[in-house]
């Protein structure tokens, strides 16, 4: 199947995650789009130039056929024969053009997502390590509440036994 200009500009990628800038991937694919239409151009023009001199062969070999008829075909043959090979192999380089930015479009895809992978894989990681950090904290935060809760605790029952020696301070009686 052969990819046209207007299926490049209409195709729509989907995008997963932090994805691809659809911007970049649309000017990417623009500059391809804008390289065919000048390869067709040029292509077209060869083509032309191709029924022209085909046409100028076939008068020319009308016009000369009478004196020599074998001569003309070879005369005429020739050229015709070399514009076809040239056209072909411009055409054969078209498509390796093509078909090699369409693959350097495709690594250069490939390599963005590695980095977007990667990138989220040191994220996840970071994000982990500091949770982890995190949840020591918390489990120091409880420790050290647990202990000030007992050493609180403590005091009080200190101070209550305190006061309970000390009562007649508190009555007016005398021990």
């Amino acid at each position: 199947m052969a990819i046209t200009v207007s299926d490049i500009e209409e195709k729509q990628f989907a995008t997963k995650g932090a994805g691809y800038d659809p911007y970049d991937v649309d000017q990417y694919l623009d500059q391809i789009c804008d390289e065919m239409v000048a390869m067709q151009e040029r292509i077209d023009q060869l083509e032309a130039d191709l029924a022209k001199a085909r046409q100028a062969a076939q008068a020319a070999a009308a016009a000369v056929q009478p004196v020599a008829p074998e001569v003309v075909r070879n005369v005429t043959i020739e050229p015709v024969a070399k514009a076809s090979e040239t056209l072909e192999n411009i055409l054969l380089s078209a498509q390796k053009l093509a078909d090699g930015a369409v693959e350097d479009a495709r690594r250069k895809a490939d390599t963005i997502l590695r980095e977007a992978q990667d990138k989220a894989a040191d994220i996840i990681a970071d994000a982990r390590e500091e949770k982890a950090t995190l949840e020591k904290s918390v489990e120091a935060l409880h420790a050290a509440a647990g202990e000030f809760k007992k050493n609180f605790l403590t005091l009080l029952d200190g101070q209550k036994q305190l006061l309970e020696s000390n009562v007649s301070l508190f009555t007016g009686e005398k021990k």
